[in-house]
């Protein structure tokens, strides 16, 4: 028998399946896209933040269970006053980027304002539950600081959001918005816009299965588990959340020989906090992973789209396919590992160095490229 929760979520009672997590029931069965999934089942990055009894909480970590007969509060849900303070200090300032990490950092301080609590010692503490890879965490303190006085940057108005996005978009070398709606994390994200009722892929791991409505399937040179709902499809893929190893990582190049400071790098994450997504329906456009800025570059040969694409077609109905945190770090893109050696040569800083060739990759760099630089 499928047990189900009861709790007010913004105010209303609702009723969710006792299965996941809190975030889970909040997107998939609620509908409630603010919440987003960054890094679940981690914990790391905030986005999934919401408020239990005034109190903020990662709703990745939280099973359903833990709130029955409680209060739930999303970013829909907190009081006008403080949202709309926060929401316009953050587009003042410039705050939000691609606005993914936003809602969850909103929901935080909005009880700070409400407390009368956020002074810079307070926002700091706060800010220290989030991950925001666009904008460094300068403009976000001057828009809690600004909301909370309700200083001069708390007006929206007061920036051009049309030169503010022309300016987003020149930065960023792709489209991007700024505004309200952006802040609210309503940006066009495409695992938010995924069409009801559809099939969800994700990555099979060694121990996938199919049968009772589940089945694999290849495409874009991976095999997909595809169910009818998300927790049906990451219950059938198999894996199990990794831990941290304790190997020694060995950078992967030698520098040059000589004396000097040495740099020796291994591939880099780029580490953007929205996980890959798409949609499609059979014979339609897939939805770009790319919504709105952000990624550095790193979804820009997403293996998602193609997949949502081909899934599509072949099983004859839409499809959203889906990566989580551990799916983008196994499948994504690397920035390639340098060795160098910088040293003091005739008043000028001279420095030597290589780097590998390819730009995608996790395995041993190839012909690597040896450069030098001197600067005086």
């Amino acid at each position: 028998m499928t047990h189900r929760v009861r709790f007010r979520c913004n105010g209303r009672e609702v009723e969710v399946v006792d299965r996941g997590s809190l975030l889970e029931a909040l997107r998939e069965q609620l509908g409630l896209r603010s919440a987003k999934d960054g890094c679940a089942p981690q914990g790391q990055c905030g986005c999934c933040t919401v408020l239990v009894d005034g109190r903020p909480r990662l709703a990745c970590v939280t099973p359903p269970a833990r709130v029955a007969g409680r209060e739930v509060t999303t970013f829909e849900g907190l009081a006008p006053e403080a949202k709309h303070r926060l929401v316009d200090a953050f587009v003042a300032t410039g705050a939000s980027q691609c606005g993914f990490c936003t809602p969850g950092i909103v929901v935080r301080l909005a009880p700070l304002l409400d407390g009368g609590r956020a002074g810079r010692a307070e926002i700091d503490r706060a800010l220290a539950a989030h991950l925001c890879r666009c904008t460094g965490w300068q403009t976000i303190r001057e828009a809690a600081a600004a909301a909370a006085g309700g200083g001069p940057a708390a007006a929206a108005s007061a920036r051009p959001l049309e030169a503010a996005t022309a300016r987003a978009t020149l930065e960023a070398g792709v489209s991007q918005r700024v505004g309200p709606d952006v802040v609210a994390g309503d940006a066009g994200f495409a695992d938010d816009r995924a069409p009801t009722g559809a099939l969800v892929a994700v990555p099979a791991g060694p121990q996938a299965r199919r049968g009772g409505g589940v089945e694999l399937l290849e495409a874009a040179g991976i095999t997909w588990v595809l169910a009818p709902t998300y927790a049906e499809a990451r219950a059938a893929a198999g894996w199990v959340p990794g831990r941290r190893s304790g190997a020694e990582a060995v950078p992967p190049l030698d520098a040059p020989t000589g004396t000097g400071v040495v740099l020796r790098t291994g591939w880099v994450e780029p580490a953007y906090l929205e996980p890959d997504a798409s949609s499609c329906v059979p014979g339609g456009e897939p939805a770009s992973p790319l919504a709105n800025g952000g990624a550095f570059g790193g979804k820009v040969r997403s293996p998602v789209p193609v997949a949502a694409a081909e899934l599509a077609g072949r099983c004859g109905r839409p499809v959203r396919v889906c990566l989580t945190r551990e799916d983008v770090v196994r499948l994504g893109p690397k920035r390639p590992p340098v060795a160098a050696v910088a040293a003091l040569v005739d008043g000028a800083v001279e420095v030597r160095g290589r780097h590998a060739a390819t730009v995608e990759g996790t395995g041993p760099p190839e012909a690597p490229s040896p450069w030098r630089r001197a600067v005086r």
